[in-house]
C-alpha cells in the first residue's frame, strides 16, 4: 500500500477489500443455492442399468449363492483341519506310549502280556483310522472349495462380459450427459464472466469499484469452481477449443491494449515536459518512483554512480529539483519541500495561471 496515502485512506482501502470479499461470498452463497434448486441435469448413471436385467439378476443371484457356499466351505475346512490336527496329536501320543510299552514288554518277556499287546495295538490302530478319516474329510472339503471357487470365477467372468457388452452404450450416454451439464453451467457462468469483464474494462475508476470487484471475484469463483471441473474431457476437444478461444480473446485485447498504450505514450512524449509532468496524478507518480520506474514513460529510472538523477534519460521528464528556499533536493511531484516546508517550484508552476508570472 502506498505510503503517500493518508491514514484514513489506507483504512478505507482495507475496508473496501473486506467489503469486496464479503460481497463476493454472499454472491457465491446465493449462486450455490440457485444451482441446487434448479432442475438437476447431472443424474447419476450406473453401468448395471445398461445390462439385460434378467441376465444380470440371474448372474448376481448365482454369485451371491456361490459366495455363501465358499464362506461355509471355508468354515468347514477350518473345522476339518482342527479335527485332523487333533487326531494326529492323539495318534502320535498313543504311538509313542505304545512304542515305550513294547520296549518294556520286550525287556521282561512276560507271556501273560500277549493279550495286552493285541489290545494296545487295536487301540493305536483305531486312533490311526480316526486320523485317516479326518484327513479324508479335509481333502474332500478342500476339493469342493476349489470347485466352488472355480464356479464363482466363471460367474464373475460372465458378469464382466455383460458389463463389457453394455459399456459402449453407457459411455455414450455419459458423454452426452457430461456435455449437457457443461452447457448448462456454461449458460450460467458465461454471462457472469462477460459482466465481470465489462466491469474490469469500464468500472475500475468508479467510486463503486469495490462492489464491482466483489462481483468479479464471484465470477472468477463461478468459472474455476462451477465450470472448469465440468469441462468435458473426451478426446480433449472441448478443453483445447476453450483454451484456444481464451488465448485468442485475451491475446486480441492484450495486443489492442498495448497498441493503445504505446500510441498514448507517443502522443504524451510529443508534449512539453511540464505538461506531461503536470498531467500525472500525484499518487501514481509517487508509486512509480518508489518502484524505480519513470512515471512519464514507465521505463526503469537509469542511474549513474556519482551523478544525481534529476531527469529521465528516456523521456526527459524532470524527476527531482532543488528547493528554491533551502536548496534541498525534492521530487518534482512533492508539493512541499521535505526540509523547509515551502511550496516546491514545480507546484508553484502548476498553480500559477497561464501567462501570469510566478510570484517568487
Amino acid at each position: 500500500m502506498s505510503r503517500s496515502l493518508r491514514r484514513p485512506q489506507q483504512i478505507f482501502a482495507l475496508l473496501m477489500w473486506l467489503l469486496s470479499l464479503l460481497f463476493a461470498a454472499a454472491l457465491i452463497g446465493l449462486g450455490s443455492l440457485i444451482i441446487q434448486d434448479l432442475p438437476s441435469v447431472d443424474k447419476p448413471l450406473r453401468l448395471e442399468s445398461f445390462i439385460d436385467q434378467d441376465a444380470l439378476s440371474k448372474i448376481n443371484q448365482q454369485r451371491r449363492q456361490l459366495r455363501s457356499e465358499v464362506q461355509a466351505l471355508d468354515r468347514s475346512q477350518q473345522n476339518a483341519r482342527d479335527q485332523y490336527d487333533s487326531a494326529s496329536a492323539d495318534y502320535n501320543s498313543a504311538k509313542a506310549t505304545f512304542d515305550n510299552w513294547i520296549k518294556t514288554r520286550t525287556a521282561t518277556q512276560q507271556q501273560e502280556q500277549n493279550l495286552e499287546v493285541l489290545r494296545r495295538t487295536q487301540n493305536v490302530e483305531t486312533i490311526k483310522n480316526r486320523q485317516r478319516e479326518s484327513l479324508a474329510d479335509l481333502q474332500r472339503i478342500q476339493t469342493e472349495a476349489r470347485q466352488t471357487n472355480i464356479r464363482l470365477q466363471d460367474a464373475n467372468t460372465e458378469l464382466q462380459r455383460l458389463q463389457n457388452a453394455a459399456r459402449p452404450a453407457f459411455d455414450s450416454v455419459r458423454r452426452s450427459q457430461v456435455f449437457k451439464v457443461f452447457l448448462f453451467r456454461l449458460a450460467l457462468t458465461l454471462p457472469l464472466l462477460l459482466i465481470a469483464g465489462y466491469f474490469v474494462a469500464k468500472k475500475r475508476k468508479s467510486s463503486y469499484w469495490p462492489l464491482y470487484r466483489g462481483f468479479v471475484i464471484f465470477a472468477l469463483f463461478a468459472f474455476f469452481v462451477e465450470l472448469v471441473p465440468y469441462l468435458p474431457s473426451y478426446g480433449g476437444y472441448i478443453r483445447f477449443i476453450v483454451g484456444i478461444a481464451l488465448v485468442l480473446v485475451v491475446g486480441h485485447y492484450a495486443i489492442r491494449a498495448m497498441s493503445r498504450y504505446l500510441e498514448r505514450k507517443k502522443n504524451e512524449e510529443s508534449r512539453s515536459e511540464s505538461e506531461r509532468r503536470h498531467s500525472i496524478e500525484y499518487e501514481t507518480a509517487l508509486k512509480k518512483i518508489a518502484a524505480k520506474t519513470c512515471p512519464g514513460c514507465d521505463r526503469a529510472i537509469s542511474k549513474t554512480e556519482g551523478v544525481a538523477t534529476f531527469f529521465c534519460v528516456h523521456c526527459g521528464i524532470r524527476l527531482r529539483e532543488k528547493c528554491g528556499s533551502c536548496g534541498e533536493t525534492n521530487l518534482t511531484f512533492h508539493r512541499f519541500c521535505l526540509s523547509c516546508g515551502e511550496t516546491t517550484q514545480s507546484h508553484k508552476d502548476k498553480t500559477t495561471p497561464e501567462n501570469e508570472p510566478a510570484v517568487v
